[in-house]
């Protein structure tokens, strides 16, 4: 998860807990009893806010009144979404009959057989599919096999400073990884900004997120089509050493191997970076009065790319989507209330709705009039969506993902070579299996 609830055009993070509302997690339901109760798992860290999603859960209960349905949430952060939804997958009988899944345990998930596909339900249920990029859907697929239903659209954005950028003597964003690298020594060389980039390199997934899309920018991947780590070799070796070498010359704010997501977003709206890649949210704090220094200066643009790299978007962002899925011991007489109301809250017509919350999944909300008034950017997002790099789907992400922090952190900070970084980076994945 890497994914912060919007505020107008953005979105802001929040981090706040709540308890579960209207069933305890152990509540179970049945078709046959007078009503019919759907239990719903979803974090209160990013994403929907509780209020959003208790909204749609009171739309859905007076669609269904008449088949006495009620929807109940279970709240929970993040950290706790994903052993709770394996320790209830373990269970003889349900706790959840829809569950918030993450694309980074889609893998997973279908591997150990935690959730169903959603193939047939989406065949017959969802009128137009391909209204949904096939960048989110991939998010979700694992051999042909739909593991959960499109939910959230987050994504990477590239934010620049242009008025910074302008005092530099540049009219324009980087377009190339080489005239990105120039700019920032121009910046700094001519005092405008003592640290021209800020970043999240926290040892955390965020850290995995910026490696991922900047491998991408290399025109690399993480793993080959094999499924063997390759982080020592191309792209991704490559990115190793643009981070290195940014963090080693002083490009990149020191502090960005301890921040986070929004503390790197503060930053640049405090006025201290002229370049910051991150999360939609920030589009929302650069532009808002009481959270930023910058406001009419920050600017939302494609990232930056090594030649040859994606000729067709001529972006590379990295993804942060959510699905919502069917835990595989809901019983099929539950499943098709289960459906409904994931096929309720992922509709158009509900995300429409809520705009100012979420980006939506689909392409005809996403160009609609109401989303271009809130969004003027919207264009933008779309490219960078259309170039987003998957983290990689392996069943065993936690592990590989938590090795992939350690050594590109040290590879950042030169604790060690960065050929060695990721020699050891590989070493370490390969012995996991």
């Amino acid at each position: 998860m890497v994914s912060w609830k919007r505020a107008g055009m953005g979105i802001v993070a929040t981090a706040w807990l709540i308890t579960g509302c209207g069933s305890s997690p152990g509540s179970t339901s049945t078709a046959g009893s007078k009503q019919v109760a759907i239990n719903v798992l979803y974090m209160n860290q990013a994403g929907y806010t509780t209020q959003v999603l208790q909204q749609m859960g009171r739309e859905f209960d007076s669609k269904y009144a008449k088949d006495h349905v009620k929807v109940h949430f279970t709240f929970l952060p993040y950290p706790q979404m994903h052993n709770a939804i394996v320790t209830a997958a373990a269970a003889p009988t349900a706790q959840y009959d829809v569950v918030l899944s993450d694309l980074i345990w889609t893998a997973e998930f279908a591997d150990k057989g935690y959730t169903l596909p959603l193939n047939s339900y989406i065949q017959h249920g969802i009128k137009n599919p391909s209204d949904i990029p096939n960048a989110i859907w991939n998010g979700f697929k694992i051999n042909g096999k739909i593991m959960a239903m499109p939910f959230l659209a987050n994504f990477q954005n590239f934010y620049y400073n242009k008025k910074m950028l302008q005092e530099a003597g540049f009219s324009g964003p980087p377009k190339t990884m080489s005239e990105w690298l120039h700019q920032m020594q121009v910046l700094k060389a001519k005092g405008i900004v003592q640290y021209p980039y800020e970043d999240s390199w926290l040892q955390a997934e965020g850290l995995t997120c910026d490696y991922v899309r900047t491998a991408g920018e290399f025109d690399g991947h993480l793993f080959n089509k094999q499924g063997q780590p390759i982080m020592n070799q191309g792209g991704a070796l490559q990115a190793l050493e643009f981070m290195h070498t940014l963090y080693a010359d002083g490009l990149a704010n020191p502090n960005s191997l301890t921040a986070d997501e929004p503390t790197a977003a503060d930053a640049f709206a405090a006025g201290q970076a002229a370049f910051n890649t991150n999360w939609t949210f920030v589009t929302g704090i650069m532009n808002t009065p009481s959270e930023s220094k910058i406001v009419g200066q920050g600017e939302v643009s494609t990232f930056p790319v090594a030649p040859g790299t994606n000729p067709v978007t001529q972006t590379a962002s990295v993804s942060g989507f959510q699905g919502l899925a069917i835990p595989a011991n809901v019983p099929s007489s539950l499943r098709s209330w289960a459906w409904k109301w994931i096929q309720f809250a992922t509709s158009p017509a509900v995300q429409a709705q809520h705009l100012q919350s979420q980006w939506p999944v689909w392409t005809s909300v996403a160009n609609s009039p109401q989303e271009q008034k809130i969004n003027p950017y919207y264009k933008v997002y779309e490219e960078n969506l259309a170039g987003v790099y998957n983290r990689p789907k392996v069943g065993n992400y936690l592990a590989v993902s938590a090795i992939i922090q350690q050594y590109v952190h040290k590879a950042i900070a030169g604790t060690i070579p960065v050929k060695t970084a990721a020699n050891d980076m590989v070493a370490q994945i390969k012995a996991l299996k």
